[in-house]
């Protein structure tokens, strides 16, 4: 200690001595980390749901052909293997006027385990991909993609995609129908 009264100042009570430049540093480094990590946490949202769109295309372009000849399936049974291999329980609408249900495959997209559900809507091929919720984060948890929105939605090359979240399961709808179209049958029948 120097002998100096004037320059050693201290806070409150005198527990810590108050040292300028430390603090100065101590607080842009704070501000560094907090700017990176919130960059990293949005940009990781952005590469999930890209990520996911560019295996929904490749799904959806090799089903579109060759699934939508096929008899249709029942729904139950549709249920039933979405919920044998992604663990999440899915009420499909049921209206057979409509929908056509041609098949379900298992799938994966990044680390999570997906089930793809081939279907038709008056006579128009859709596939809805269904993702299991992750289990680290529990059901209850908020998702990092839906912080302020429920539905993200978007156009690519022509192809509309819906994405929301409901009772912790992601679903996922590729189309190729008009945005609006795609956007209102999400609505009407899958919420």
């Amino acid at each position: 200690m120097s002998g100096d009264a004037a320059s050693d100042k201290s806070s409150l009570f005198g527990l810590v001595s108050f040292r300028p430049r430390l603090t100065v540093v101590l607080i842009f480094l704070t501000l560094t980390v907090a700017v990176v990590g919130y960059h990293i946490s949005r940009d990781s949202g952005a590469r999930k749901v890209e990520e996911m769109t560019r295996e929904a295309l490749r799904i959806f372009a090799a089903g579109k052909t060759e699934r939508m000849k096929a008899a249709p399936r029942d729904p139950a049974e549709i249920e039933a293997r979405v919920r044998e291999w992604v663990g999440a329980n899915v009420a499909l609408p049921r209206d057979e006027r409509l929908f056509s249900y041609k098949g379900v495959t298992r799938e994966k997209v990044g680390k999570q385990k997906a089930a793809a559900v081939h279907l038709t809507f008056s006579e128009e091929p859709l596939l809805l991909m269904i993702l299991r919720p992750d289990p680290l984060r529990g059901a209850g948890a908020p998702s990092a993609l839906f912080s302020e929105a429920s539905f993200l939605s978007w156009e690519k090359d022509g192809t509309s995609f819906v994405f929301w979240e409901r009772d912790g399961v992601l679903y996922f709808l590729v189309s190729d129908v008009d945005l609006t179209h795609a956007f209102d049958l999400v609505r009407q029948y899958f919420t």
